[in-house]
């Protein structure tokens, strides 16, 4: 009895002492792991300097797109400046461009009839410039008038080609204050007007002006003694 307990005790056991099989698993080699993660990051690297390169390249296209429109609107600018100049001033009263319904000569018939009269002194001076590459010598040829409201007065400018070649110029001007500007009435004057100069030739300019009468009774003039007449002459590229 005790024999058939042992065997049957046996049999139960048996199978638990028997050695299991484990499914085998396979790592990658230490070399082979290596090689493989070094693959791949080269590949990696590559994909992304391929990238970056071309972001480079797009980016100085663009660049270099910007930079030629900047160029091309720069040269288009220089030659629209003076007459865009002109329509500014003309619009606004800018630099003593007058913007008024009245013209010059109705103002002073209407100041004459009223017998206007005024004590006030004021002091005009001249000033004149020249641009960059512009090989021309400009001055005034008095430095200062001395005028009262409701007069005229006349001034020259002198210009002379320094140059061993035709030159074509054209000048700007602007009044000083710029409050002043308004009672600023030019009658004849050279500005915006193309002087061509032979070389070595000298030309005088007339600036015909008169200062509005108004001036000595606007309380905003309080102060103003002085007015200032300012050209620069600029050069007219060929084309």
């Amino acid at each position: 009895m005790a024999v058939r307990q042992l065997a049957r005790l046996h049999q139960r056991l048996s199978p638990s002492l028997i050695p299991r099989q484990h499914a085998t698993r396979h790592a990658w080699p230490p070399a082979a792991g290596a090689a493989f993660l070094f693959h791949g990051l080269a590949s990696s690297a590559s994909s992304s300097a391929a990238a970056a390169a071309a972001g480079r390249e797009k980016s100085s296209r663009r660049t270099l797109g910007y930079l030629l429109g900047v160029a091309v609107a720069m040269v288009g600018a220089s030659y629209a400046a003076v007459p865009l100049y002109r329509r500014f001033c003309q619009a606004t009263g800018y630099g003593g461009t007058v913007q008024r319904r009245e013209s010059v000569e109705e103002k002073i018939s209407r100041h004459a009839r009223d017998g206007t009269t005024t004590s006030r002194e004021i002091i005009v001076q001249f000033n004149a410039d020249v641009a960059d590459g512009m090989p021309w010598k400009f001055i005034p040829t008095q430095r200062e008038v001395r005028v009262k409201p409701g007069e005229s007065a006349l001034a020259f400018y002198t210009a002379e080609n320094r140059s061993s070649a035709p030159i074509t110029g054209v000048s700007t001007y602007n009044v000083a204050p710029m409050k002043a500007a308004i009672y600023f009435n030019k009658i004849q004057c050279f500005c915006f007007e193309e002087q061509t100069l032979l070389p070595g030739e000298q030309i005088d300019m007339p600036v015909f002006f008169y200062i509005d009468p108004e001036f000595e009774t606007d309380p905003k003039m309080e102060g103003v003694n002085n007015i200032v007449l300012s050209y620069t002459f600029f050069k007219v590229n060929d084309s």
